[in-house]
């Protein structure tokens, strides 16, 4: 069997519609509202280490924009049957991403800035 990688993908989303090889890490959502206890969470990782993909699923998870119960079918989260009937796409979500804020003067950069805020 051919798994295809997706390199260089940041959308859960697509990646889940498409069936590019994920390393299932949908259990961090269960963790984070269950059992941190914290009101604010720190993603801290190296670059290129799945910061914005995490998001991503942060996002089609809780965003009450969406349906997102297909592209989580299959995967740990769904074992949490109330966990997700009570938090699945029932929260607004404001999702910024800063990985494209980049450019030569300030106000180059502020423009990025601001094409990548997402609500």
């Amino acid at each position: 069997m051919a798994f295809r990688l997706g390199v260089g993908k940041s959308d859960f989303e697509e990646i889940r519609k498409v069936g590019d090889y994920y390393v299932d890490k949908s259990e961090l959502l269960y963790e984070l509202v269950e059992n941190a206890g914290n009101k604010v969470t720190l993603f801290t990782r190296p670059r290129r280490f799945g910061k914005t993909l995490t998001m991503s699923m942060i996002d089609n998870f809780f965003n009450v924009r969406k349906d997102s119960h297909a592209i989580f079918d299959g995967l740990d989260i769904m074992k949490h049957p109330d966990f997700c009937k009570e938090w699945m796409n029932s929260r607004p979500v404001l999702f910024i991403s800063l990985k494209e804020a980049d450019g030569n003067d300030f106000e180059l950069a502020y423009d990025k800035l601001k094409h990548g805020l997402r609500c």
